[in-house]
């Protein structure tokens, strides 16, 4: 063979091979893309916008207005029981349908909705999801998923049942860091893992305090909507607009608010499912149970499940931190919120809330972590309202942080650390059974009565 020909049947080769590389990653593209059979009902099609209704549209519902629009759905109907806390979205889009009771939207809207987001607070999460789920409406639901294990388990049956898209907001999920650290611990570089531990700042709202003097509500504020399934009560100001979440009626607490952000990698990365004990010492005044404490360490002991052997899980709030790893080295600090996994080899920490910045200590950790390769899909750009609404339209897989595979029990093992706390004393979890085998009085915590409103 002479050189022209040699480099002719050269060239011709590396171009069959970079079209057959080219197609099989297509192929691995499109089967990573394929809508998962399981969430397909009510698919809708690509030439059009999907048809989306906000409830709660004020404070950090107005991430939910912004995020979803900016991703391309378009927004049919808005509905808030505040129309003060709900102005500036009012403003943005004033030709969009106003509603104050969700389930006056749902009737009335029809068909004409297709997906909801719900941003309300924690206790009306259940009773808005479980109603569009039930007409076969798409649903994005912020974190924590639910109030109660039971809401949790419920939703996750009825979203299977009902075949529809759904996605909890712990954005930081769609990130690469979740995925990152879960294939660094599946590929063995941090060894066996012994533990967890998960720090944040908050409370950053009241909590370990009484309810404040009852006055009469604003004009604005539809109170009774407000209210919802929850026991009714005069209005306080302690209570609306934010400081709710400090309020075991109403919120979950500072470890319901922030464990779904932050213990998100550990638990996609360690599968912190099922049967576990839990304990808890909080900084509380017993006269105020009807907040959560002031600051808490909530102690998980997990049995080995599956290659994944026995392990703790350390949560700390309020004015409760964590040793500084030794790892870091004699002088180092950590922040206000953060998590780190302990293996036989070293650890990972992630300084952040949505697992934004997964680093590997010792440092010489990293030299393997090239030689890892990629097994999770990637989302383009960390972008979950995006990630959601191609679901929806059948160009995407189901949402990693969806409430079947994923959100539903990561929201219910933060729970458990929130039924230790008001129980008084560690709890031996049946998750089978759903019951604290050791201390019945403890499951009443497990669900709650529903106000009629």
């Amino acid at each position: 063979m002479n050189r022209r020909n040699f480099i002719k049947t050269t060239a011709a080769a590396s171009l069959a091979a970079g079209a057959a590389a080219r197609a099989l990653a297509a192929q691995q593209q499109a089967a990573a893309s394929s809508p998962d059979p399981r969430f397909a009902s009510n698919l809708v099609p690509t030439d059009r916008k999907i048809r989306l209704a906000v409830v709660g549209v004020g404070g950090r519902g107005q991430s939910h207005v912004k995020g979803h629009f900016e991703a391309g759905a378009e927004l049919v109907a808005f509905c808030d029981v505040d129309a003060a806390r709900a102005a500036e979205s009012f403003a943005l889009f004033p030709k969009v349908p106003r509603f104050r009771d969700y389930r006056q939207m749902l009737d009335q809207m029809g068909d004409k909705i297709d997906a909801l987001s719900i941003c309300t607070p924690d206790h009306m999460h259940y009773p808005i999801a479980i109603l569009a789920i039930n007409r076969g409406k798409h649903v994005y639901l912020e974190k924590p998923l639910t109030h109660t294990v039971a809401e949790c388990r419920a939703l996750k049956k009825a979203a299977l049942r009902a075949g529809v898209v759904t996605q909890m907001g712990n954005q930081g999920h769609a990130n690469n860091g979740c995925r990152l650290v879960k294939e660094w611990i599946a590929a063995g570089l941090l060894g066996k893992i012994s533990e967890v531990h998960a720090f944040t700042n908050r409370p950053i709202w009241p909590q370990g305090l009484a309810l404040k003097k009852s006055e009469k509500p604003p004009e604005t504020l539809d109170w009774n909507l407000w209210q919802g399934v929850a026991d009714e009560r005069e209005f306080s100001p302690g209570i609306v607009p934010f400081n709710w979440r400090g309020y075991w009626e109403y919120g979950c607490g500072a470890f319901g608010d922030m464990a779904c952000h932050i213990l998100d990698g550990a638990f996609f990365a360690l599968d912190l499912r099922g049967n576990c004990k839990v304990s808890a010492k909080v900084d509380a005044d017993p006269s105020y149970a009807v907040t959560a404490p002031k600051g808490s360490t909530v102690i998980y002991d997990f049995p080995a499940r599956g290659d994944r052997g026995p392990l703790k899980l350390y949560w700390y709030d309020g004015s409760h931190r964590p040793p500084v790893p030794p790892e870091l080295g004699p002088d180092a600090k950590i922040g206000r919120n953060g998590c780190f996994i302990r293996g036989e080899k070293g650890i990972i920490i992630d300084q952040s809330t949505y697992w934004n910045e997964p680093r590997l200590y010792p440092v010489e950790l990293n030299k393997r972590r090239a030689e890892i390769p990629q097994s999770i899909r990637r989302i383009p750009g960390g972008n979950q309202w995006r990630e959601f609404l191609d679901a929806i339209h059948g160009v995407g897989p189901a949402p990693g942080s969806n409430f079947v595979d994923h959100a539903a029990d990561l929201t219910e093992m933060t729970h458990l650390g929130n039924i230790a706390i008001r129980a008084g004393r560690a709890i031996e979890w049946d998750a089978e059974k759903a019951v604290c085998v050791n201390d019945p009085a403890a499951t009443r915590f497990v669900t709650k009565a529903y106000r009629k409103f």
